[in-house]
């Protein structure tokens, strides 16, 4: 909810300030990590992150934010668009060509597939002779608003 949030305000520069319970923390942790990743696909820039240890001392900034995974734009969107519902390879090669206005061949889906599923995005399943990716959990987290 905040991601989608922060990416409704795009373009946007952004500071995170974590303070709280260990679960508040982890969950704003995980924010940003998610924002430091898709940040430059949605015009969002992540200009501080810092965290209040209590409440009588200062922020301790973090000095990097790190990232989820590293993702290429054309990743990003395939990505995405297994996110919207498109299953299928094909799907997905008519689906970015309609979305971005730029063709793309099944077998650039396919070797874009492969990638994303070595990076624990997505997987396939089986149902005939096709596969239908879904995204995982870090899938989601990363591209599914």
């Amino acid at each position: 909810m905040l991601r989608g949030m922060i990416e409704g305000n795009a373009p946007c520069n952004v500071v995170i300030g974590i303070a709280g319970d260990r679960w508040v923390a982890t969950v704003l942790s995980f924010l940003a990590m998610a924002l430091a990743t898709v940040g430059g696909f949605t015009n969002i820039s992540i200009d501080r992150v810092f965290v209040m240890p209590s409440e009588k001392d200062e922020p301790v900034d973090w000095p990097i934010v790190p990232r989820l995974v590293d993702l290429s734009p054309i990743e990003y969107r395939v990505l995405r668009l297994i996110c919207n519902g498109y299953g299928l390879a094909r799907e997905i090669a008519k689906g970015y060509t309609s979305k971005f206005n730029e063709p793309i061949s099944l077998p650039a889906v396919e070797r874009t597939l492969v990638k994303l599923r070595v990076k624990g995005l997505i997987n396939g399943k089986r149902s005939g002779r096709a596969l239908v990716y879904e995204a995982t959990e870090l899938g989601r987290l990363v591209a599914c608003s």
